[in-house]
């Protein structure tokens, strides 16, 4: 009998050395991220959150407040947010104790052969048992932590992520309403050209009638009036577009800005990009997100690995049995109560565990790549925003020369005809020439207004990681 017991327990303990000695297999090697090691920084106070309301456009204000409140794809990042919060609480719930309460009842019909002399009787027979049972698994190996940490880097990465697209979203709506206020400048200003125009075809009338110009000199102040009505139409065709689409980025329906209109444009405020260091790009939500769930891919490769190991769950099972419910007093109750470890020892597992963790491998290394690329990228397009503000400005600042100077050509063209060294045809022309010049800068403010927005979007609008 002791030799017998020496052997079961020598056993025993070799299947438990097997287990936690098998071998995890062939790895695909784990690259290292060349972008993991990007600073984090401190942001700038040059990039702000709410970067917008340096502007202090209320229309614009309550565009963007709307977008990220209900816009689709805000929506959208909540509800993921959600999940992950969800999943999160699942694997927590799983490393703690479970109990449970379990009943059930087996009713039947028994007919005994009756004796000698006694009258046949039927019986009605049930069941009944009733259970408390519940479960705690001792996490030797962490794969209880593994998965917990995991599912903790998913929902930083979710949460992450909504901060992204509430960015993406905020630019999205100011660069489409920074066009919409270019636009509707350029359609008053076409107006404007269109009278010019109109008074430059009556002085024209006029001299054809007093047969100083021939009635084919009319014909270039007609084509011009054309043009500009062309023009007109495709600017009012431009805003309609511009503005539905907007209402849509916005949250709401295509036709529900149809009676809005934009404020004046206003001055891009002064970036002072040379205080832009390159460590603010650590501080990028869609970076962070991407950091989060590589560490939630070697959390998973941690899970994997103790998989190879024994694992011991404590069982505990009490509960009361009882056999003729419907006769509980007199009737004879069993009761029982257990406490039964339970151990799990994968010995063989025809290389499941293997290419389980082989997968897991794979999985980080991809998610090395993404990270990697993600990092690039965003160098990439941050380096472009810099660079285009600075040249927006350098062009918006020379445009507004360019119409300064216009203007005071119009201005010695009035002169020279109030002087009567002039005809009154060439201060209409100048005008006209210093009503596209403020067309083109209308543009360019447009253009700037969006390069300072997108410099902000780009270096994570003064994103903060919680620590």
């Amino acid at each position: 009998m002791k030799f017998t017991l020496i052997a079961r327990s020598a056993a025993l303990l070799g299947l438990l050395l097997a287990a936690a000695c098998a071998p995890f297999g062939k790895q695909v090697p784990l690259d290292t991220p060349t972008a993991y090691s990007l600073p984090q920084g401190e942001s700038a106070r040059e990039i702000r959150d709410d970067w917008w309301m340096q502007l202090r456009d209320p229309k614009l204000n309550r565009l963007i407040e709307e977008a990220v409140r209900t816009a689709p794809q805000m929506r959208i990042a909540q509800a993921r947010f959600e999940q992950a919060q969800a999943e999160l609480g699942v694997n927590r719930a799983a490393s703690r104790v479970q109990i449970g309460l379990s009943s059930q009842g087996i009713g039947g019909y028994v007919n005994p052969k009756p004796a000698s002399g006694i009258a046949n009787t039927d019986h009605t027979l049930l069941m009944a048992a009733t259970a408390l049972q519940g479960s705690w698994a001792f996490d030797f190996w962490g794969q209880n932590k593994a998965r917990i940490r995991s599912a903790l880097g998913r929902s930083q990465a979710a949460a992450y992520e909504t901060v992204h697209t509430r960015l993406e979203t905020a630019h999205a709506v100011a660069a489409q309403y920074f066009a919409w206020q270019a636009l509707e400048a350029q359609r008053q200003a076409l107006q404007k050209r269109l009278q010019v125009a109109e008074s430059i075809e009556k002085l024209l009338k006029q001299r054809i009638q007093a047969d100083i110009l021939p009635p084919s000199a009319l014909y270039q102040a007609q084509q011009m009036q054309q043009q500009l009505q062309m023009q007109q139409l495709q600017v009012m065709h431009n805003i309609s577009r511009i503005r539905n689409s907007l209402a849509v980025t916005a949250g709401r329906s295509p036709g529900a800005l149809q009676n809005w209109q934009p404020s004046p444009q206003a001055a891009a405020p002064v970036l002072a990009v040379n205080r832009i260091r390159a460590d603010l790009l650590g501080r990028r939500p869609d970076i962070a997100a991407q950091r989060a769930l590589l560490e939630s891919r070697a959390q998973d490769i941690g899970a994997a690995k103790a998989a190879f190991y024994p694992n011991i769950e404590l069982r505990l099972l009490a509960g009361l049995a009882h056999i003729d419910a419907f006769d509980v007093i007199n009737g004879k109750s069993s009761g029982m109560l257990g406490i039964m470890p339970a151990l799990s020892l994968p010995i063989f597992t025809s290389g499941a565990l293997q290419s389980q963790l082989a997968a897991r491998n794979a999985r980080f290394n991809e998610q090395a790549a993404v990270y990697d690329q993600t990092v690039l990228h965003a160098i990439r397009s941050a380096a472009d925003a810099v660079g285009s503000y600075q040249n927006l400005r350098n062009q918006t600042t020379l445009q507004q020369r360019m119409v300064e100077t216009a203007e005071k050509s119009a201005s010695a063209a009035s002169r020279r005809m109030r002087a009567g060294l002039e005809n009154g045809l060439v201060p209409l022309q100048k005008q006209d020439e210093v009503l596209q010049q403020q067309m083109q800068l209308a543009q360019h403010r447009a253009d700037l207004l969006t390069a300072w927005s997108n410099v902000h979007a780009r270096l994570g609008g003064g994103f903060r990681i919680p620590q």
